[in-house]
């Protein structure tokens, strides 16, 4: 490689969020740090700053690695005046993020990405506070609000060059732009169709990582934008999935490892069971996890002993509700059946870990439902946090948020013309309340009804949820 490539530095920068509330799952930035292992692929010379991973003393879980991030209130936005909640940045403080972008040398390039696109504020903050320290240096941002609203990123957010979309193949263009560099762009076409891993390497220190198998989703549920920003859905090989979380293990020594699938479960014969048994024959002391939610449909017992004996700890099941409505928008992926189904063998998996191993280590299961969908009744909600408990599983709600580009926006729109053109009206915590038509009051009362509902099923369920 030529050695002018590596006298080229390039700032990668994981802003805050702001919100009413965050928790961090096994969160890291993997879009960026995708595109940090492509520019270092490219011969740049790569640096981060993740103002997520702040070590500020707060506790975590001491047995898996997740907990809260540090937080500072903050103004609320007038659009969310009349939320009796309290508004915060998420992340190290705004004052220690300038003294470290102090610290570091000048970049030819700043690359900044954005996740919700509602935690737009936080992306702001960040661009402004680097362009305040490298006046000269331009800023590229990119990532899901980047590509969702772009026009609004391309006049409000001050950032001189807007991503849409994958951005590893852009990002290197943009830098070989910016440095003088010319080379073929099929040879970086070629380089990028490689398998490569996040660049971890960025992070000082490590207790977990996240990951994904696989890019895009099969299906297309009209609330998701997931087959929207990865246009295409391809796995990845097991041998090179089960080689990167060896290597993670090795050189990082993580003790979790959460997958970020979209569809960990597709085509489970070619793909997820020949990585569980890959794991298995390993043997590492390691936990796994799968926050983003999984697939009943897929399971059965022989998943299940593999998922357990493999070190999977945490599962999240994705089932929405069980109104027809619901049912339709999430493309009828799962049923009562298939839900049941996976209870059932998720239990027998855990008695026969009991009777098997001397120190049986307890899954975490929960199952998603949403709530908030335009035109959803409260009624629906209840039966269906009602049914899930009566089957004996644990609840999880997750609120809507109007995705743009997605079937669902247009029916959102018609409720809140404001989501058009101001991405903070999509925040979850607001939008629920709207779509359903009440106050925030009875909107409590649901999250409270859940809370309720899974202390009762602690108590007398053997599995540990």
């Amino acid at each position: 490689m030529d050695q002018k490539f590596m006298k080229q530095n390039i700032l990668l920068i994981n802003p805050w969020i702001h919100d009413f509330a965050a928790f961090n799952l096994w969160v890291k930035p993997l879009g960026l740090l995708y595109i940090g292992a492509a520019l270092k692929h490219a011969g740049y010379s790569v640096e981060m700053i993740d103002c997520l991973n702040y070590n500020s003393g707060i506790k975590r879980n001491r047995t898996y690695s997740t907990g809260h991030f540090f937080s500072q209130e903050i103004e609320k936005p007038d659009i969310f005046r009349n939320v009796p909640r309290r508004f915060k940045r998420y992340g190290m403080p705004l004052d220690e993020f300038r003294d470290v972008l102090k610290r570091k040398k000048t970049p030819i390039l700043i690359c900044v990405t954005s996740h919700m696109t509602y935690w737009y504020p936080g992306v702001f903050e960040a661009i402004k506070a680097a362009k305040e320290i490298f006046q000269l240096t331009p800023v590229a941002l990119g990532g899901i609000y980047a590509t969702l609203c772009n026009e609004h990123a391309k006049i409000n957010s001050g950032a001189d060059y807007v991503i849409k979309g994958p951005g590893e193949r852009q990002v290197i263009e943009l830098a070989d732009h910016l440095a003088g560099v010319k080379r073929d762009n099929r040879v970086i076409e070629r380089d990028l169709q490689k398998d490569i891993s996040p660049a971890y390497e960025l992070y000082d220190k490590l207790k977990s990582v996240s990951i994904i198998t696989s890019r895009g989703c099969p299906f297309s549920c009209s609330y998701c934008a997931s087959s929207r920003l990865n246009s295409e859905f391809i796995s990845r090989k097991p041998e090179v999935v089960i080689a990167e979380i060896e290597r993670f293990i090795e050189n990082l020594g993580v003790k979790d490892i959460a997958f970020y699938d979209d569809a960990l479960f597709v085509n489970p014969k070619e793909h997820i069971i020949p990585i569980l048994k890959g794991l298995i024959n390993n043997n590492r002391k390691i936990a796994f996890h799968t926050p983003n939610g999984l697939h009943p449909r897929y399971i059965n017992s022989e998943l299940t002993d593999l998922l357990y004996r493999a070190g999977f700890r945490t599962l999240r099941l994705s089932f929405e509700g069980l109104s027809t409505t619901i049912q339709d928008a999430s493309c009828n992926k799962v049923n009562c059946r298939h839900l049941e189904n996976a209870l059932s063998c998720i239990m027998k998996t855990w008695q026969s870990a009991k009777k098997q191993f001397t120190d049986p280590k307890p899954w975490r299961v929960g199952i998603y439902i949403l709530i908030g969908l335009p035109g959803q009744k409260v009624e629906e909600v209840k039966e269906s946090i009602s049914y899930i408990h009566k089957i004996g599983g644990q609840i999880r709600i997750t609120e809507y948020s109007p995705v743009p580009t997605t079937r669902e926006f247009g029916k959102a729109l018609k409720l809140c013309p404001e989501i058009e053109t101001e991405p903070l009206a999509h925040n979850k915590s607001t939008f629920t309340t709207i779509g359903m038509g009440i106050d925030y009051k009875e909107y409590q009362n649901l999250k409270n009804m859940a809370n309720e509902l899974n202390m009762i099923s602690k108590k007398r369920q053997e599995v540990n949820l």
